[in-house]
């Protein structure tokens, strides 16, 4: 039996101008924006000072969030009623503790995803030393012994089992 959920749960960053210019400020990034930027632009800067204050965060619950995507709305709790009908639940993440959580009126919408911890060590690794022989990477790094396929103890070098 599996559990199953009613939401497919997306999360959701919401800044407005003042937030922006807050968010700005403490990622250093107050001095690159310039009046003469596209809307692109401001986009790619807001979402790489978000970025950064996730990353750095003292707050590991936090971390491994980034923005996926930039959007304004114009009435937050219209859209969040409208995506809850959609069987899409909203999850409003503060970057830190003195952001507001905004939850109606207008404002930027950042939408986050998780990045996945990679272990791009090990994985490296086991490809250029042991040539993807997980067998001998077991043994030699974490000391689990190979089973042993000898022919006289076949049964015996699966667990037991067939």
């Amino acid at each position: 039996m599996g559990i199953e959920t009613k939401y497919e749960y997306i999360y959701y960053t919401i800044l407005d101008v003042d937030g922006i210019l807050e968010l700005l400020r403490e990622a250093g990034a107050i001095d690159g924006m310039i009046d003469t930027l596209t809307i692109q632009e401001r986009h790619t800067i807001w979402k790489d000072s978000l970025n950064k204050l996730f990353k750095d965060s003292k707050d590991y619950t936090v971390n491994n969030f980034r923005v996926d995507e930039i959007r304004y709305c114009d009435d937050i709790k219209q859209w969040s009623h409208r995506n809850r009908q959609h069987k899409e639940c909203p999850v409003f993440v503060k970057y830190n503790d003195k952001q507001p959580v905004k939850v109606e009126g207008e404002g930027y919408m950042f939408c986050l995803y998780e990045k996945k911890e990679d272990n791009s060590y090990e994985s490296e690794l086991l490809s250029q030393r042991y040539n993807g022989n997980e067998t001998m990477y077991n043994y030699e790094v974490h000391g689990i012994e190979p089973p042993d396929w000898s022919v006289n103890n076949v049964l015996a070098g699966a667990g037991g089992r067939l």
